[in-house]
Formats: C-alpha cells, sequence, structure tokens
C-alpha cells in the first residue's frame, strides 16, 4: 500500500490528467445496503477542485445509476457514466442504453424481486439499465442467489450476469466501463490527455487496464488482485491523496 503523498506525486500534472473515478469503495466506504453509504463532508468541495484543476476533466463512472448518484453528489455537475456506461451524463443531455424501459428489463426486475423474497437479508435494487440482487446481509444465500439469477437472464440474450461484491448484477452485455471511457477520452475536454482510473473491484479492472496502456495510470483501492501500478488503502486515503494532488498547482 502507499500513502496519499506517494500516490498524490505519481500522478501526472493537473493540467495533462483526465480523472476517472469510481464511486462504492473508491470515493466513498462500502456499506450493508446501497442507501446505506455515508458521503463523506469533504467529497463535493473535492470534486470541484478536481473538476477545476483538471479544466473540467473529471467524470464519475460507477455502476450506479446517473439519478443515484446526482442524489449523493447534488453539487457536482461533470460527467457521469452510470450503470457501468449503459447511462451517460454529460453537455449534451441524458444518455441510456435500449434496455432502458423495456419488456425485458420489467421481467427481470419482477424475476429479481421475487428472488428476494425469499429472506429478509435479501435486497433487490433495480436500476434504469438493469438489476441487482445484494446479499451481504444474507450470504449463505449466495450459492442459491447466483444460481436463481443465472436461470432467470437465461431466456433473454444480450444479458450479462454479473457476479460483484455480495451480489449479483444483470445488465446489458455490451456496456462496460472500459468501453465507456474509451468514448469518453476521445472527446474534450478528455482528449489527449493521460488517464487515471481510480477503482476497487473487478468491474473497474479493464478500465484501469485502458488507463495503463494508453499511457496514463490507475490507483486500486483496497486489497484483492489487481492490475493497477497504485494502491491505496482506502476511500478516506484515496481523497487524502486526490486533496494534495489538486493542490500541485
Amino acid at each position: 500500500m502507499l500513502d496519499a503523498h506517494s500516490v498524490a506525486a505519481a500522478l501526472p500534472a493537473p493540467e495533462q490528467a483526465a480523472i476517472l473515478l469510481d464511486f462504492d469503495g473508491t470515493l466513498v466506504d462500502l456499506a450493508q445496503t446501497p442507501d446505506g453509504i455515508v458521503v463523506p463532508d469533504d467529497l463535493p468541495d473535492l470534486l470541484g477542485a478536481l473538476d477545476r484543476v483538471t479544466g473540467g476533466a473529471i467524470a464519475l463512472v460507477s455502476g450506479r445509476s446517473v439519478a443515484a448518484l446526482e442524489g449523493f453528489v447534488p453539487q457536482y455537475k461533470g460527467v457521469i457514466l452510470g450503470g457501468h456506461g449503459a447511462e451517460r451524463r454529460d453537455d449534451a443531455g441524458l444518455w441510456r442504453h435500449p434496455l432502458a424501459g423495456s419488456d425485458t428489463l420489467a421481467q427481470l426486475i419482477a424475476g429479481a424481486q421475487r428472488i428476494a423474497a425469499l429472506d429478509p437479508g435479501l435486497l433487490c435494487e433495480p436500476k434504469p439499465t438493469g438489476v441487482v440482487l445484494h446479499y451481504r446481509r444474507a450470504p449463505e444465500f449466495e450459492a442459491r442467489v447466483r444460481g436463481e439469477m443465472q436461470a432467470l437472464a437465461a431466456p433473454f440474450s444480450g444479458l450479462d450476469v454479473h457476479f460483484a461484491k455480495m451480489a449479483v448484477e444483470l445488465r446489458p452485455d455490451d456496456i462496460g466501463k472500459d468501453r465507456a471511457s474509451v468514448e469518453l477520452l476521445s472527446k474534450s475536454p478528455f482528449a489527449g490527455r493521460r488517464a487515471v482510473f481510480c477503482g476497487d473491484d473487478a468491474t473497474d479492472e479493464p478500465a484501469m487496464r485502458l488507463c495503463v496502456e494508453a499511457g496514463g495510470t490507475a490507483c486500486k483501492v483496497g486489497s484483492g488482485a489487481s492490475g493497477a501500478p497504485l494502491r491505496i488503502a482506502d476511500p478516506t486515503m484515496l481523497r487524502a491523496a486526490l486533496w494534495q494532488w489538486t493542490q500541485q498547482r
């Protein structure tokens, strides 16, 4: 693990960087339920400082929906890539994957809700472009949840069954944080900059690898296998590193 100073020193100069940040487990600590997270008091100001020093080349890249992130950090007006790239909020407005609002999604959500009814510890989280079934409060249901969510998705084409941290998510199979990041990094003010991706789990790894291969870098938050060249202990330490970095100019 690196300390905050070492991570800040390893990042490119702010005027040369594009900053892509996961949310849960990266900027904020994980919680037992999606709504249970606590947004640190300094986070809105930090996002504002990052936007200022990079000239707007900052984006939140999360599995959460755009609407959920807007609720947690309403002061942040920058780019949001939500739903692992199935949603995008930028100057052009809000774009969503065609799965949003479809009969297929309605059937998937209804099926996940039926599975969640098996135990009070299971939680169904509908999203605009998918659905997640959480079992963090009932880990003994892991095998059953995985099997039943796979069975639920089986009749439909174009779906990815993703095994997240104590959850299973059904989402479009043609999206991903890496794909969304590639498109974002081709546009102003991100284009031509060294991309920095900070994330904490497997869904972030392809995007982190992409940034490293393109001449940028990546920071893994927490433990676990990762291809990121930088690693820091937790969201508190990452925020401290980013604060230090914003003061380099």
